[in-house]
């Protein structure tokens, strides 16, 4: 690795970046609670992996049908008794 690069002999790509918009990942801001991001990050601690990466996987695993909120009032019937 050198210690230091010239800068100056640096060109701007071509053509734009061929990016599938979707598939990028887009910042956002979110307000959670103290307590749960604690919880969050630890459990991201255990795993191995960035707290935002298990943030963006519960989300994911959500969004596509893989959890569920056993709250929502069409589900309590289904799990009335399940504990």
């Amino acid at each position: 690795m050198k210690k230091e690069y010239d800068l100056k002999k640096l060109t701007k790509r071509p053509n734009p970046v061929k990016a599938d918009k979707e598939a990028a990942k887009t910042p956002i801001s979110i307000r959670i609670d103290g307590g749960e991001l604690a919880e969050i990050r630890t459990e991201a601690e255990r795993m191995g992996i960035p707290y935002q990466t298990l943030i963006s996987s519960i989300l994911h695993r959500y969004v596509s049908g893989e959890l569920i909120d056993r709250s929502a009032p069409e589900l309590k019937k289904i799990f009335k008794g399940v504990s």
